[in-house]
């Protein structure tokens, strides 16, 4: 069983030149793993955006957990 933190920063462009490495949407949180031999990998996270995000109408900026089941590559 293990505790991380993670911070991280994103975004996707149709055209490469409207490409901007300050303009990402800006991200923080915290989550809690544990290897359990007859399930494998299972975790969860808490993240939470500093940046207003629109995605089909929902604002999905403010915090989310996050389940993971299974390694991740």
């Amino acid at each position: 069983v293990w505790v991380h933190g993670f911070v991280e920063m994103g975004n996707a462009t149709s055209n490469p030149s409207e490409f901007n490495p300050f303009g990402g949407y800006r991200s923080a949180g915290a989550g809690l793993r544990a290897f359990l031999p007859m399930f494998g990998l299972l975790g969860i996270d808490y993240g939470y955006g500093f940046d207003r995000a629109i995605v089909g109408g929902s604002d999905i900026s403010r915090g989310q957990f996050h389940f993971v089941i299974g390694q991740q590559f």
